[in-house]
């Protein structure tokens, strides 16, 4: 519940300034949060048969695509109904144009406009009501309420680029947020920034993990003792278990990671610490396996259902990244669907015509496992898969790289991949304009 002062103050000015309804939602979330399974159910699919009368009704691509199907309205009632209906991509609403997707009960003038954050390649511009827009800030409110944060509380938001949005800049003084800029990822500016820190005294951090990576590395060299953080939110690509060590090592506190794609998929870590839950009443979540079958149990790929964007509908929308999902109840009490595990991106996968498949992990856990062969001498990598087959892996090295360890990592490589392995010695890889690191790339 929604009961401090400073909490209620801070949530009516935003909304009144900006014309949101977070502070509603957000009430809303913190109840429903509570319930039953099947009320939860309930609620998503009253909601996803009100989206589909509107996209049906005033969206051109889903009217036509209706159509095409010889569906009704009526045919799509439930989350099972779902699987009638194809799955849609960031390829098929780039190739058929915003336009398609475009209700006409919107004036672009009263909508928000978005993107995707592009770490796998151009980023996808689409708009969301003012509605959405809250659902989704309330979603990721109520994840923070999970870390022990409260409205009121200081953060520091640490992100790439300037905040130039002049907007963003009052909500930050409103919320008692800092954003620091984290490019360049250079010792002089993790200085500023721990020293940014040291002076503000956030009780909350939130930043892509690679820049956390390196700003606790910096921390390892140059010790610290001058700020006590509460929590950090992590989200933007894969935490590995590796990773949330040393962060939390350095910074003394838990990790959240988070979750969170454009066809809505709002996921947060519990504070168990033992799974994520997906923001069931936000959208619907489907995860598949090869054959494009329901999953309950295990790895499969993340599709979802924005149940609150009637300006831009995003139903069956293939996210491109690999979760697991699990059949067991989290002991936190919460029966919003638990995963176990974000696995990352699916062409953070390589597959090969052997049927063999390698995730990010199989690659850190061989790099950086104490093996005499490696001898510590491989500070970061990226594989890239060409599209004959044969893989390239960029290396950064140190003074106890030589020949037998190129030989030795050519070597095995080849051996599980099947086909040719060269190696490139690297000065630098560089990261995404999102400031995200790309481990593998297929091209």
């Amino acid at each position: 519940m929604i009961n401090n002062t400073s909490e209620k103050i801070i949530l009516k000015a935003n909304d009144l300034l900006f014309g949101y309804k977070i502070s509603k939602y957000l009430q809303l979330l913190l109840d429903s949060q509570w319930w039953e399974e099947q009320r939860l159910i309930d609620y998503q699919e009253k909601r996803l048969r009100e989206l589909i009368k509107h996209s049906v009704e005033t969206v051109p691509y889903y009217k036509d695509l209706f159509k095409d199907l010889k569906l009704k309205i009526d045919d799509i009632k439930t989350i099972r109904d779902l699987q009638k209906l194809p799955i849609l991509n960031k390829s098929i609403i780039k190739s058929e144009g915003t336009s398609r997707f475009l209700s006409s009960s919107f004036s672009t003038n009263d909508l928000i406009k978005s993107s995707s954050s592009g770490s796998t390649g151009e980023p996808l511009f689409y708009f969301r009501t003012k509605d959405a827009y809250s659902m989704n800030i309330a979603a990721n409110l109520r994840g923070w309420y999970w870390m022990d944060y409260r409205l009121g509380d200081k953060f520091i938001k640490l992100s790439n680029g300037l905040r130039e949005n002049k907007l963003k800049n009052i909500q930050d003084f409103i919320t008692r947020n800092l954003y620091l800029n984290t490019n360049p990822l250079s010792d002089d500016n993790f200085e500023t920034i721990l020293q940014r820190i040291a002076k503000y005294q956030p009780a909350f951090l939130r930043c892509y993990p690679d820049p956390l990576i390196y700003l606790s590395r910096y921390i390892k060299k140059y010790p610290i003792n001058s700020f006590n953080i509460k929590a950090i939110n992590t989200t933007g690509n894969t935490l590995f278990q590796e990773n949330r060590r040393e962060i939390e090592e350095a910074f003394g506190c838990k990790i959240f990671d988070s979750y969170g794609s454009e066809g809505n998929s709002t996921v947060f870590e519990c504070p168990t610490h033992s799974c994520y839950h997906s923001a069931m009443e936000y959208g619907i979540t489907e995860i598949l396996d090869n054959s494009e079958k329901i999953l309950k149990n295990g790895v499969g790929r993340l599709i979802s259902t924005d149940l609150w964007n009637y300006a831009h509908p995003f139903i069956r929308y293939d996210t491109q990244d690999l979760i697991e999902a699990s059949i067991k109840k989290c002991t936190c009490g919460r029966s919003l669907l638990p995963i176990t595990k974000i696995i990352g991106r699916d062409n953070d996968v390589l597959e090969f015509n052997n049927g063999q498949r390698f995730i990010v992990h199989n690659f850190t856990v061989f790099f950086q496992n104490d093996n005499q062969q490696l001898n510590k001498s491989v500070e970061q990598f990226q594989i890239i898969k060409h599209k004959e087959c044969s893989v390239t892996l960029n290396l950064i090295v140190n003074k106890n790289f030589n020949r037998s360890v190129q030989k030795y990592i050519a070597d095995y490589w080849s051996n599980q991949f099947e086909t040719k392995v060269d190696i490139n010695i690297v000065d630098n890889i560089p990261l995404t304009k999102s400031n995200k690191r790309r481990f593998i790339i297929n091209e």
